[in-house]
C-alpha cells in the first residue's frame, strides 16, 4: 500500500489536499442541519441549505469540466478550495437563513471546482488495470479527513458555538489552497504526450463536439446506468445521512451533538478500513461484482435507521452503512473513467458529476419533506427502496468492462 502511494507522486498531493478540505467539512456536516434550525426554519428549509450546496456543483460541474480542459487541471485546483474558504467563512457570520443560502451556494461552488478537477486529473494518471486502487487511495483519503470531522465538529460546536466549524473549514481550505499552489503539478499535457495506444483505445470514440458527446455518452447504457446509481448514493449521502441521520438522532434518540459525531464518524472509519481492500479486488475481478452488494448494504442501513430506538442500534445502523459504502464509493467513478474515452475524460466527468449532483440537491428536499408530513420511517423506506431500484437498474443492464479483467499493473509515476 505504502509503496503503491509512494510511485505516484500527484496522487499523494491530491490526497493531502483533500484531506484537509473533507476534514473541515466533516467539522459542519453534525451540527448544518442545527445550524439551520436556529434560524427558525422547517426540516425541508434546513434540507434546502443542503440542497443550495448541490446546485451550486451542478452548474458549475461541467463549465469546470471544460475550464480544466482550456487552463488545465494545477489552476482550477487551486481556485477551488480558496471560493471555498470564503464561502464558509461567511456561512460563520451569516445573519439570517437567506444569507446562509446564498453562501452555501458559493461553498457549492468551491466544491465543484475543487472535486470535478479532483476526479479528472485523478482519470489522467491512472490507467484500467489501476483504477479501482487509484480512486480508494483517493477516497480513503477524503474518508481520513471526513471521519474525523464529525466527532470533533461536535466537540467544537459543543463548547465554542454553531458557527464555530464553518470558521475551521475556512482555514483548513486555505491551507489546501496553499498546499496546491506549491505542489500540485499539470497532468493534463503531460498525459496525452504519454498515453499508449491501449489506453486511447477505449470503449466509445473520442466525441467531435459537446453535442455529440453529450449524445454519445446518453446513448451509453453503461455510463447511463452507473450515472443512476451514483444519482442514488448522492441522494442518500446528502438526504439521508447529512440531513435525517442527525435530526432523527437528535429528535428521537436526544443525542448531543458530540454523540451525533461520534456516530456518524463510524460511517467513515469503516469506510476507511474496507474500500482500500475492494479497490485492489476491483482490479483484478471487476467493478459489478463489488458494486451491487455494496449499495444493497448501503439501502439496508437505511432501512435498519429508520428502526434506530437507540444508540447502541445507531452505532450497529452506522457501522452497516460504513462498510456498504465502503465497498460501494470510489468504484462507480472507476468504472466511469473504464466505459468513456480518454479524448472525453474531461467532458465526461463533467456530466457524471452533474448527475450524482441532482441527486445531492433533490435528496435533502424531498426526503426533508417527506419527514415532516410523513415521518422519518417513511422517508428513510423510500431512500432505501429507491437505492435498491438503481442498482437493481444496474445490474441487469450494465456490462462489466472486459479490459479491467487484466492482471493489475504498477502505477507509472507522473
Amino acid at each position: 500500500m505504502i509503496n503503491f502511494i509512494r510511485r505516484n507522486e500527484t496522487l499523494t498531493i491530491l490526497c493531502i489536499q483533500v484531506a484537509l478540505v473533507m476534514l473541515g467539512l466533516g467539522l459542519v456536516s453534525p451540527i448544518l442541519p442545527q445550524y439551520g434550525q436556529s434560524f427558525g426554519v422547517s426540516i425541508t428549509m434546513v434540507g434546502f441549505i443542503i440542497t443550495i450546496y448541490g446546485i451550486a456543483r451542478i452548474i458549475v460541474d461541467i463549465p469546470t469540466a471544460n475550464l480544466t480542459e482550456k487552463f488545465g487541471r494545477r489552476p482550477v485546483l487551486i481556485a477551488g478550495p480558496l471560493i471555498q474558504a470564503l464561502g464558509s467563512f461567511a456561512c460563520g457570520m451569516a445573519g439570517s437563513y437567506w444569507q446562509l443560502i446564498i453562501f452555501r451556494f458559493i461553498q457549492g461552488v468551491g466544491s465543484a471546482t475543487l472535486t470535478t478537477s479532483a476526479m479528472i486529473m485523478l482519470a489522467d494518471i491512472s490507467s484500467s488495470e489501476n483504477r479501482g486502487r487509484i480512486m480508494s487511495f483517493y477516497q480513503g483519503s477524503m474518508l481520513l479527513g471526513s471521519g474525523l470531522g464529525p466527532t470533533l465538529g461536535g466537540f467544537v460546536a459543543q463548547y465554542f458555538g454553531l458557527r464555530a466549524p464553518f470558521f475551521a473549514l475556512a482555514i483548513l481550505s486555505l491551507v489546501a489552497t496553499v498546499w496546491a499552489y506549491l505542489r500540485i503539478p499539470e497532468t493534463c499535457p503531460v498525459l496525452e504526450q504519454q498515453a499508449t495506444p491501449q489506453d486511447k483505445n477505449d470503449i466509445t470514440p473520442p466525441s467531435g463536439t459537446s453535442a455529440t458527446g453529450l449524445k454519445a455518452l446518453l446513448q451509453n447504457v453503461n455510463f447511463m446506468t452507473i450515472s443512476i446509481v451514483s444519482f442514488g448514493l448522492f441522494f442518500m449521502r446528502t438526504g439521508a445521512r447529512s440531513e435525517l441521520l442527525p435530526l432523527l438522532a437528535s429528535d428521537r434518540l436526544g443525542l448531543s451533538p458530540s454523540e451525533i459525531g461520534i456516530a456518524m464518524t463510524l460511517i467513515s472509519v469503516f469506510n476507511f478500513l474496507i474500500l482500500f481492500v475492494c479497490g485492489t479486488l476491483s482490479d483484478r475481478f471487476g467493478r459489478k461484482i463489488l458494486i451491487t452488494p455494496g449499495v444493497i448494504l448501503s439501502a439496508a442501513s437505511i432501512a435498519m435507521l429508520s428502526l434506530t430506538g437507540s444508540y447502541w442500534f445507531l452505532i450497529l445502523t452506522c457501522i452497516i452503512w460504513g462498510i456498504g459504502t465502503g465497498i460501494s464509493g470510489p468504484l462507480p467513478a472507476a468504472y466511469v473513467v473504464d466505459v468513456i474515452p480518454r479524448g472525453s475524460y474531461s467532458y465526461g466527468m463533467g456530466i457524471y458529476r452533474a448527475i450524482g449532483d441532482l441527486g445531492f440537491v433533490t435528496g435533502p428536499i424531498l426526503l426533508g419533506w417527506m419527514a415532516d408530513t410523513k415521518g422519518y420511517g417513511f422517508a428513510l423506506w423510500f431512500n432505501s427502496l429507491f437505492l435498491l431500484a438503481t442498482i437493481i437498474v444496474f445490474q441487469l443492464l450494465a456490462k462489466e468492462p472486459p479490459r479491467i479483467l487484466r492482471r493489475p499493473t504498477e502505477i507509472v509515476s507522473t
